[in-house]
């Protein structure tokens, strides 16, 4: 991605995305691991002229070449949510598109808040939309994906997002 294709503006406490190409953003300093949980508000301003999602990554390892490697979370403007593994190139579903009752579609405007979370345990990874579990797995379940590396956001194409008290508490 070039820094062309996108544009970042502070506001407030967090930062206002519009997205070229899909992409990730990260902070060295937002590495992570044993308990912890990564949170932030995603506002969508506007609706994408296709279904784009946004939200957390965790286990991030080698981000700026091909051998990439992080689990992602993902939401949309239409309220489904995806889990997935990328590793270089390839992305390994764990959980495919899917419906559910906690997170907030897109109003008549395009807009949608989804306060998102990753809480990671020493046994398990539980995926979090506004306070409420959507998914969770034992380490085991998780195919030996990594927890602990990198922690950040994931924007996908063309989409206009403001996020919000992105943060990674250590602990429970």
């Amino acid at each position: 991605m070039k820094l062309d294709d996108a544009k970042f503006a502070s506001m407030g406490g967090g930062l206002h995305i519009t997205s070229g190409p899909a992409a990730i953003y990260w902070n060295p300093k937002d590495a992570a691991k044993g308990n912890y949980t990564v949170s932030a508000s995603f506002t969508q301003t506007k609706a994408p002229m296709h279904p784009e999602a946004y939200g957390l990554f965790i286990g991030g390892s080698n981000l700026s070449d091909s051998t990439q490697s992080y689990v992602y979370f993902l939401t949309r403007g239409d309220g489904k949510y995806l889990i997935n593994h990328r590793a270089g190139n390839d992305v390994h579903k764990i959980v495919d598109w899917t419906d559910t009752d906690v997170t907030n579609k897109q109003d008549a405007a395009g807009k949608a808040t989804n306060d998102l979370a990753i809480r990671v345990t020493a046994d398990s990874v539980n995926f979090i939309a506004n306070g409420k579990p959507v998914k969770g797995f034992s380490k085991a379940e998780m195919h030996g994906f990594a927890a602990d590396g990198q922690t950040g956001i994931r924007v996908n194409h063309n989409l206009d997002v403001h996020v919000d008290k992105f943060q990674v508490k250590s602990g429970k």
